[in-house]
């Protein structure tokens, strides 16, 4: 990879420069105007500075857009592609040379300051210089980040990067490209509006969805909700309580098993005084039963419980058997959509103790991406029941359809109720 900068009066002779020098196959990093004579020639000559980079490397084959059908598809495509690893090691030295490009200006800066060997005019001219070249190798960066993908038509090559933007799993994502591209032909694969209606069906495709009811109950509906400390438990289950009794009309009870944290019952009870819902207090798993048959005869009870480590595996068998005392219908694992992937990951399989079967994301309005939900919910084969927004009660909460969320993800943006 060789990188120069190359000056001239215009843009185009600029340019040409550039092409003379390192061939046809240069590519322009970036281009700005610049004064010739320094900052305090009043008479310096406007000129064009484009900065140009080639990859010395062998060209790879040109992309004819056929369709692959070998075995694998685009994901074998893109193992294949990957396990090259030249783009890989390209990108490695260029992070490595940025890194290294930063530590030296910090140290030019401090060697300037303390040796008086520039004026305040050269120091400001380096930092300037050095910001230009972090500048340059970071668009590099940027223009190499998914080289190592196969070929593809554009506009899907684009559509991986976009979920790939949107912290989709990359295998995931490749999964959702190869079946929209199988199935597509070449006219329908240039065709933008065409492609997006089935990029988003592709998606909704692979999320799950609770399974349906059938005929009417005969006895109460329990649902307990569960998770770590801090991702809104209690204020999710007054957001489930006052739906349905108030704009359902269910006759709901709310059971309390949090009597760890201080409040949590007085928050619950001040609720439930207002809504005029009837609650009890489980201290022990052993008191279940006997609470429960206080809402014999109730369309739906919530049990509201601690919130346990995932770390703390005494503490999470603790909760598990107030969960299975109270032989939930429905168990929902909150987790809040803001959390890394990975201690998602790491929660799920800790909480498998309790048997959730469905998923509440709550704190929607803080999370970055929606990316992250999808590789969860398809990865655990978990279905999303509710999602939260924020705090107000019962208003910051909704439930997600398949279609919905897989705008949510594509786009970036929430869905409106």
């Amino acid at each position: 990879m060789r990188i120069k900068k190359f000056v001239a009066h215009s843009l185009k002779e600029a340019t040409e420069q550039m092409k003379t020098e390192l061939g046809p196959d240069a590519i322009v990093v970036s281009s700005r105007k610049v004064t010739r004579g320094g900052p305090f020639n009043f008479l310096g000559r406007d000129a064009f500075e484009v900065t140009g980079a080639i990859d010395d490397a062998p060209a790879p084959a040109p992309n004819t857009y056929r369709r692959r059908q070998a075995a694998g598809g685009f994901e074998r495509q893109l193992e294949q592609s990957r396990a090259a690893g030249d783009d890989e090691t390209a990108l490695t030295e260029l992070r490595r040379i940025a890194e290294q490009f930063g530590d030296r200006q910090a140290d030019d800066v401090r060697a300037a300051a303390a040796g008086r060997r520039r004026s305040d005019t050269g120091l400001v001219e380096l930092r300037s210089d050095m910001e230009d070249v972090k500048g340059t190798l970071k668009a590099i960066v940027e223009q190499l980040k998914y080289a190592h993908l196969p070929p593809m038509p554009d506009m899907l090559q684009k559509a991986y990067g976009r979920l790939i933007q949107h912290d989709v799993d990359e295998h995931l994502a490749a999964d959702i490209i190869q079946s929209v591209y199988t199935r597509s032909n070449q006219d329908q694969i240039t065709n933008k509006v065409y492609l997006e209606k089935q990029l988003l069906a592709a998606i909704a495709g692979i999320i799950p969805t609770p399974d349906v009811e059938k005929g009417r109950r005969k006895k109460t509906k329990i649902i307990a909700l569960v998770g770590p400390t801090g991702v809104g438990k209690t204020t999710t289950i007054a957001k489930l309580a006052a739906i349905n009794k108030l704009l359902s009309g269910l006759d709901v009870g709310l059971i309390s098993a949090d009597t760890y944290r201080i409040g949590a019952i007085e928050q619950l009870r001040t609720f439930a005084g207002i809504a005029d819902i009837q609650m009890d207090v489980v201290y022990k798993p052993s008191e279940m039963s006997t609470v429960l048959k206080k809402f014999r005869g109730k369309d739906l009870v919530f049990l509201d419980t601690v919130g346990r480590s995932q770390r703390s595996k005494k503490e999470l068998y603790d909760l598990a058997k107030f969960v299975f005392a109270a032989e939930p219908d429905e168990t929902h694992l909150v987790l809040n959509a803001s959390t890394n992937v990975k201690t998602c990951e790491e929660i799920i399989d800790q909480f498998k103790v309790v048997k959730p079967n469905r998923l509440i994301f709550s704190k929607l309005d803080e999370a970055a991406t929606y990316g992250p939900m999808l590789s969860i919910i398809h990865r655990h084969n978990l279905p999303l029941s509710y999602v939260t927004t924020g705090q107000a009660v019962p208003d910051d909460i909704r439930q997600v359809q398949a279609p919905q969320l897989a705008a949510m993800v594509y786009t970036g943006e929430m869905a409106h109720a």
